[in-house]
């Protein structure tokens, strides 16, 4: 009975060690105001896809849910990282939804027969299911989260984790609709952390083993910063987060709120053969010229810059590029504020001649809480521990 009992755990071992898992997320991205991504990612290569439900009181389980595979040209994609774009299923104009992602291994690829195993998922038969929301417009007050310059860190991600959590469970007038992150939240280029949601959504592995976490269900946005600019996560950057535009550079409205998120791109001037990043700011400049003249942007009534390295003479070798190329456009919109990072230090450098807007750098040691109505927009700096330092206003 002991050897079969012991020979029946050591089956039960090893079928776990060679289970598929998730190692990170799944977390959302390229919010528009129809449809989601989703990426996560798995240990072994896999074919994945995503099921949606609506936000209504039928079980996940009363019917046949739809499946979005990821695919190229008709194709299932087998790999360890993934991503799908997801359309808001709801009819009544409701922007919340559910979803529950899946993964099974491909055990074998060869002569053109493709063998499957296991399958990894989100916590499927969990009473509660994960929720996501699409962009609304008319959403009369919005709450955010911005941080930046961690680089990887494991304190500040847990803080974050906690911050969400506390704001989802509370009445408290702030609470979390988007995260925004404004640059190097990797802790370098050619690290195993291609992404820095490993360490903020961490590994959903399968049924007991779950992990929740906010950012399954809360989006969050990126402004690539220097880190995230260089080597193979530069190269991949993309294929981590994922835009509306298909770029770094994108816009996103939530209520009276416009977010114009711009791509400083390296903080050193183009001397070596694989950097031209100034031909591509040029031809970002020439986004942002049409970007600014969209609806989206025009109606909103407050329009928030984000890049990662301040257009502040003196701060980097392409600061004065930056301004050159991007503040007279911003400025004729009728910015708002910006908001950067890159210096480590929080600093406000208020509007005046060299810049009509005021540019607020955040430090690495803070973060900020951005809260808007249809008349008024407070940033509030706080420390980790959630002490406020510091609140600008803006009407």
């Amino acid at each position: 009975m002991k050897k079969l009992l012991t020979l029946a755990l050591m089956l039960a071992a090893t079928t776990s060690a060679f289970a598929v898992k998730i190692t990170y997320g799944p977390y959302v991205q390229a919010v528009t105001e129809k449809t989601v991504t989703i990426v996560w990612a798995t240990d072994k290569t896999c074919i994945s896809w995503v099921e949606t439900a609506p936000d209504d009181k039928n079980s996940f389980y009363a019917f046949e849910r739809p499946k979005f595979f990821q695919t190229v040209l008709g194709r299932k994609v087998p790999t360890k990282l993934h991503s799908i774009t997801i359309p808001n299923p709801n009819t009544d104009g409701k922007t919340t939804f559910r979803y529950r992602a899946f993964s099974q291994e491909i055990t074998s690829n060869k002569g053109g027969r493709t063998m499957y195993g296991r399958v990894a998922s989100t916590r499927i038969f969990a009473y509660r299911h994960i929720y996501v929301n699409t962009l609304d417009y008319d959403k009369k007050s919005v709450n955010f989260i911005l941080m930046n310059d961690q680089h990887g860190l494991d304190g500040a991600y847990e803080v974050l984790n906690k911050r969400i959590s506390k704001a989802k469970r509370s009445d408290k007038h702030w609470s979390a609709d988007a995260v925004f992150f404004v640059g190097d939240m990797a802790s370098g280029p050619d690290t195993k952390q291609y992404s820095v949601y490993n360490k903020i959504s961490g590994g959903v592995n399968n049924y007991p083993k779950y992990k929740e976490t906010p950012l399954h269900e809360v989006p969050t946005f990126m402004v690539r910063g220097v880190n995230e600019s260089a080597g193979k996560l530069g190269a991949n950057y993309l294929s981590h987060f994922p835009t509306s535009t298909g770029q770094p550079y994108y816009t996103v409205r939530y209520g009276s709120t416009c977010f114009i998120v711009l791509d400083s791109g390296c903080d050193l001037k183009d001397k070596v053969t694989n950097n031209d990043f100034t031909s591509y700011r040029k031809e970002q400049a020439a986004w942002l010229a049409k970007a600014l003249q969209s609806e989206e942007v025009k109606s909103a009534k407050f329009k928030v810059a984000l890049m990662h390295i301040p257009p502040v003479a003196g701060t980097a070798p392409v600061s004065k590029d930056l301004h050159a190329l991007f503040v007279p456009l911003l400025e004729e919109a009728g910015v708002t504020v910006m908001i950067s990072g890159y210096t480590h230090e929080t600093k406000m450098h208020e509007a005046g001649k060299k810049c009509k807007f005021p540019i607020l750098v955040n430090g690495s040691s803070s973060l900020l809480n951005l809260r808007a109505t249809q008349s008024r927009m407070d940033i509030v700096v706080e420390d980790f521990y959630g002490k406020e330092l510091q609140t600008y206003t803006f009407e």
